[in-house]
C-alpha cells in the first residue's frame, strides 16, 4: 500500500543542516501597489475564463437534458484557450480552483475545475499540446451524462443498491453523449468511460479520475462538506491505491503540494499565512505570505517565507475551514480598506 509519507519522500530532502539560515524577507511597502496590480490583472483574466467555462457548461447540460444538438465549436475554443493559459501561466493560477462553489450549482463548477486540474496534470506529466487538448476536453465533458441521474444525485438520504448502480453508470451516459457529438477520439472516449474504474487503466483516465475525485473531496456538495487538501490526498491514498499508479500520484502531490496555492496554514510560531507558491518535489515546503500574527491580528508588513530554505520555522498544519474562511474575510476586508 502506498502511504503519503512514501510519496513525500520521493521528493528528496532539501538543503543541509550546516547551511546558514537565510534572513526573513519582508515585502517592501513601495512594492505592494505593483504586486497588487499584477495579482489583480491575473485574477481578472482567470475569473473571466473560469466564468466563461461555467456558463458554457451550464448551456451544455441544459441541451443534454433537452436532447438538443450540441455545437462543438464553442467547446473547442474554450478548451484551446484554457490549455494555452495553463501552458504560459504559473501554477498559482490554480488558486481559482480552490475557491468555494455553491453546492446548489455544483456540477458546472465541478466540470470546469476538473478540466483545469487535468490540464495542469497533463503539463506536469509532459504531454504534448495535442494530448493536452484531448485530455482537457475529455475532463471538461466527463460528467455530461450526470443529467441522466440528477434526481438520484440530489436525493436526500441514502441511495438503494439499484439507485447507486444507476448513478455509477453516468460515465457510460457521458460516453454516449460524446460519441454522438464526435468531439473526442477513441482514447478520449475511453478515458471518460473509465474515469471511475478501479484497477489498471490508461494515463488519460487516471488524470481525469484523480482530478475528479480530488475536486469532489475538496469542494462542498449538497450532502457532503468539503475537506482540506491534505485530508483529500490522504483519503485518496488510503482508498484509491489500486486506482492510480504511484508515478501519477507522485507527480500530483509533488506539483500540487500537500498545502496547495491558496491554502491557509499556521506556522510553528502561531502566525498564519497563505500559500502563494509551491516548491515542486517538496510538497511540505511551500512559499507562504505570512499576514497574521499569533493573535490573529493583521501584520503591518507581510513576510514572505520560502520553506525550502527556512530553518527557523515550519508549518504546523492547515487552518480549519471555519478559521480559514474567517481570516480570508478579514484579509479581504483589510485589503479593501487599504485600497479605499
Amino acid at each position: 500500500m502506498i502511504r503519503i509519507s512514501d510519496i513525500i519522500k520521493m521528493g528528496g530532502t532539501p538543503g543541509s543542516e550546516n547551511e546558514p539560515a537565510p534572513l526573513i524577507k519582508e515585502t517592501q511597502k513601495q512594492d505592494i501597489p505593483n504586486i497588487a496590480r499584477e495579482v489583480e490583472a491575473h485574477r481578472i483574466e482567470t475569473v473571466g475564463l473560469y466564468n466563461r467555462g461555467v456558463n458554457l457548461m451550464k448551456r451544455l447540460l441544459e441541451k443534454a437534458r433537452e436532447g438538443a444538438e450540441i455545437r462543438i465549436g464553442p467547446i473547442i475554443d474554450f478548451v484551446r484557450t484554457l490549455v494555452e493559459v495553463m501552458l504560459v501561466q504559473e501554477d498559482a493560477q490554480l488558486i481559482k480552483f480552490y475557491e468555494a462553489v455553491n453546492p446548489e450549482d455544483y456540477l458546472p463548477h465541478h466540470c470546469v475545475n476538473v478540466s483545469l486540474l487535468a490540464a495542469k496534470m497533463g503539463i506536469w506529466l509532459g504531454l504534448n499540446k495535442s494530448d493536452l487538448m484531448e485530455v482537457t476536453m475529455a475532463a471538461f465533458l466527463h460528467d455530461l451524462g450526470m443529467v441522466k441521474v440528477e434526481k438520484l444525485v440530489q436525493k436526500k438520504g441514502r441511495l438503494g443498491l439499484g439507485e447507486r448502480r444507476q448513478v455509477n453508470r453516468h460515465p457510460r451516459y457521458s460516453e454516449h453523449f460524446l460519441r454522438k457529438m464526435g468531439c473526442l477520439s477513441e482514447v478520449g472516449l475511453k478515458a471518460v468511460r473509465d474515469h471511475h474504474r478501479k484497477g489498471a487503466r490508461d494515463t488519460f483516465s487516471q488524470i481525469i479520475g484523480l482530478s475528479d475525485v480530488y475536486e469532489a473531496i475538496t469542494h462542498p456538495r449538497l450532502h457532503k462538506k468539503a475537506k482540506a487538501p491534505h485530508q483529500a490526498i490522504g483519503e485518496i491514498i488510503e482508498q484509491e491505491t489500486l486506482s492510480f499508479q504511484p508515478q501519477i500520484m507522485k507527480v500530483f502531490v509533488n506539483n500540487l503540494g500537500v498545502y496547495p496555492v491558496g491554502s491557509w496554514v499556521r506556522l510553528s510560531t502561531g502566525e498564519v499565512g497563505i500559500v502563494v507558491d509551491i516548491n515542486k518535489g517538496y510538497p511540505l515546503r511551500p512559499k507562504v505570505n505570512v499576514t497574521f500574527d499569533h493573535n490573529g491580528e493583521r501584520l503591518e508588513s507581510s513576510k514572505h517565507l520560502d520553506f525550502m530554505t527556512e530553518s527557523y520555522f515550519y508549518i504546523d498544519g492547515p487552518l480549519s475551514a471555519v478559521d480559514a474562511e474567517r481570516l480570508k474575510a478579514k484579509w479581504e476586508a483589510d485589503k479593501a480598506g487599504a485600497s479605499g
